[in-house]
Formats: structure tokens, sequence, C-alpha cells
């Protein structure tokens, strides 16, 4: 099912809920970053309290991709710890959980989330399984970024599907990006990119100025831009419907580093939304 478009809220600015969206896991807290029109796929930030646990073996109905965004959350033994990656498909057994101190969780699930005692009848599938990326122990890599973007952007790979070819990484650029009196395209993909800022800040020409926990789900032939950076940023960025596919307009559109904030948003998220205020240096 279909997400609405939405182009961008700051998380900081969501409320926090009890529980997840579909009942499970009462002990945490949880935002609603965005979710489908049967409320069932949905992308959240979970909070674990400190001290909390699973002891006994459980599993998920649906997959659970997640990046660490603080803290540290322990599964079948194994630490992660921040902007660490992992996904869990559909019956991983979770033998054991723990997030002894919290932690905050960018959480993606492929399904309304349940949580069952357990293992499953049927087993997880191991193409889909990818139990834990390390960003920090990765070298960034240039020639995987779109060539009509700009030099500088570089890209770590995390999860490719081996099925649709949906793919998630990080993704980096340089400050300074676009010096002031350039212009550039906009542009749009075949299908929907899943954009969340995890550190600088992410200049959209027509939409206004994305700090950290900016989040955006850009649906397909929807267009945007152009976009630069004066002070660098690190965004995590999930495709979904195939392969990062790229168009850009053959007009170039004057590009400023203070535009307005004028977001594209559903009613529920409308709300919400105010502009990002970048904190004092000192």
């Amino acid at each position: 099912m279909a997400r609405p478009h939405i182009l961008f809220i700051q998380a900081p600015a969501l409320p926090w809920r009890d529980g997840l969206y579909s009942g499970a896991r009462p002990e945490v807290r949880s935002k609603l970053l965005s979710i489908d029109e049967a409320g069932t796929d949905a992308t959240t930030i979970v909070r674990y309290p400190a001290g909390w646990r699973r002891d006994r073996p459980e599993h998920l109905t649906c997959h659970e991709e997640f990046l660490i965004l603080e803290g540290e959350l322990i599964i079948n033994g194994r630490s992660y710890t921040r902007q660490q990656y992992g996904f869990l498909p559909a019956g991983y057994v979770h033998e054991a959980a723990a997030s002894p101190a919290g932690a905050t969780v960018l959480t993606m699930f492929y399904d309304a989330p349940q949580v069952v005692a357990g293992s499953p009848a049927t087993p997880h599938d191991p193409a889909l399984l990818v139990e834990h990326v390390d960003p920090l122990g990765m070298e960034w890599d240039p020639g995987l970024v779109d060539p009509q973007l700009s030099k500088g952007v570089a890209i770590k790979p995390l999860r490719t599907d081996p099925y649709t070819q949906e793919t998630s990484f990080l993704y980096m650029s340089p400050p300074h990006r676009v010096p002031p009196g350039m212009a550039k395209p906009q542009w749009t993909h075949a299908m929907v990119e899943e954009l969340f800022c995890l550190a600088g800040t992410y200049v959209w020409g027509d939409c206004g100025r994305m700090g950290p926990g900016g989040y955006a789900w850009w649906r397909e032939r929807e267009w945007h831009g152009p976009s630069g950076t004066d002070t660098g940023y690190l965004l995590f960025v999930r495709t979904i419907g195939g392969p990062l596919d790229n168009t850009f307009a053959t007009e170039k559109k004057p590009f400023r580093w203070d535009p307005p904030y004028t977001p594209r948003l559903p009613p529920e998220l409308a709300r919400y939304a105010r502009a990002y205020e970048e904190p004092p240096l000192a």
C-alpha cells in the first residue's frame, strides 16, 4: 500500500506515543514518521528504556530494518551502537535482547509488527538477513554515486535486497557544495526514496533547510530541488520499489541558502511542521 508524499518533517517536533503503532512492545515509546494506507508498513523511531530486556526466545511477524541513533541495543549477544545497522527478516529469532542504558533506534517495519514467543513454523529467509553492519569500519565509495551529482559525495552501502534490488545506504556530502550564485536542476525518481538526516544540514531550494532528524518519504515522479549544503551532511537513505534511479530536469533553477520552509506533508504531520533552527555554536 502507498504512503503519502513527505518532504520534509523534523522528527524532534513529532510526539512520542506508548508502544508501537501495532500495539506491540507496549513498554517502549515511539514516533511515527510515515505509514501506509493500510496501517501496516511504517517507519518509526523507537526508544527503548534503560533496563529493557527480553530473556526468552521470540520473533517478529515482519521484517525489521534498523539503524541505531543513540545508545545500545543487544540482540543475541551482539551489540549495536550508534549508526550501526541490521536487517532482521520476519521469523528471525531473538534468543535474548536487551538495552542496558536505553537506545533510540530508527526502525522500518515491513508489516504491522507483532511479537510471538518462540520460533516460527517457517524459518526466516537467510538471503534477506543482514545481521550487523558497522559503518565506522567501512570506506566511503564515491564510485557508487550517480555521476550526474556534484563531486565530493560518497556512499557506504548497508544492504541490497536480492529480490527487488532495493537498497539502504549512508550518503555523505562535504560542506560548501553548490557555491552561492549557482543554479541546478530539480530531479525525481521512478521509485520512492526515503531520507533521514543524521548530521549536518541539507538545503532544499523549494522546501527549506533540513537538519538532524529531518525525514522525507519522497514519492516517485515528484520533483524537488535544487539542493545543496553549506555545512555538509550525513543521511540514511532507503529506496522502495527498486534501485536508486535519478531523473534530472533539463532546466536549471537558481539556488539560495535560506529558502523558506514550505514542506509537502499529509495533514497528520502538517500540524507538527516547524522550521529547523540551528543550535548556537557557543
